[in-house]
């Protein structure tokens, strides 16, 4: 005879694991405690590195999906979220524990604190560039740009847009590792270039938009919007150690 309800062997069904809990990290190895277990400089020098590393991450990234869009490479966009999820998500998750332990549970002095408070701004802010990279990797599949085999080359310049927007993140964030305000100088500087190559690119989509391309090049500029959006931000770090 039938049983309403579940079946006995439901209850042993293995629930799916959510995508949001696949991150395999353990945040007890991160040894945090209310006090340095050594000198603090030592403290806050690991975690410039680990800042820098995560830094340096997210400036590959970002290379990795205006090349993907622009030559339309699926695969190569996809392989960019698993970079994210392997790489960068555990970077972040790991400067975001130290930054907060750091502000919040140790008696810093002013000096130690407000370089600890420095990176955790720049933490926001990659993360902020980390998430617009999976936003242009997404438009991979919808835009077509002429002469995707050309490497190096595109008609809106993106290539070089990104490349020198990743130089200016590196810049920005050495200027606060290195205490070298030149660096944040530097990446300022580079923003007239982002800047005209932003103008120039959006001229010619609007030059050149008409019903029968608006889909491709509205997902085009958005891909040029993002990129211009990450190199923003690269100066607004920069600012901060000018």
């Amino acid at each position: 005879m039938a049983l309403f309800g579940k079946k006995p062997s439901d209850s042993s069904k293995s629930v799916a694991v959510p995508k949001a809990f696949t991150i395999q990290i353990d945040p007890s190895k991160f040894n945090l405690a209310t006090k340095p277990s050594g000198p603090v400089n030592e403290q806050l020098e690991t975690l410039k590195q680990k800042l820098t590393k995560l830094s340096s991450n997210v400036e590959n990234n970002l290379m990795l999906v205006v090349r993907a869009s622009t030559k339309k490479d699926k695969a190569l966009a996809a392989s960019a979220f698993e970079f994210d999820e392997r790489y960068i998500q555990k970077g972040k998750f790991e400067v975001e524990y130290l930054t907060l332990a750091y502000l919040n549970f140790q008696q810093l002095g002013e000096a130690d604190h407000k370089t600890v408070a420095n990176a955790r701004m720049i933490l926001k802010e990659l993360e902020r560039i980390a998430q617009f990279c999976l936003n242009i990797a997404d438009k991979t599949e919808y835009i077509q740009l002429t002469n995707v085999q050309v490497l190096h080359r595109d008609e809106y310049d993106l290539k070089p847009m990104g490349d020198d927007t990743a130089e200016m993140i590196k810049k920005a964030v050495e200027a606060f590792v290195s205490g070298n305000s030149k660096h944040a100088t530097e990446t300022l500087d580079m923003m007239k270039k982002i800047e005209d190559l932003y103008q120039k690119a959006v001229a010619k989509l609007k030059a050149e938009v008409n019903d029968s391309n608006i889909t491709n090049y509205t997902g085009i500029l958005s891909v040029v919007e993002h990129v211009h959006a990450c190199a923003e931000l690269s100066c607004v770090i920069a600012r901060k150690f000018c």
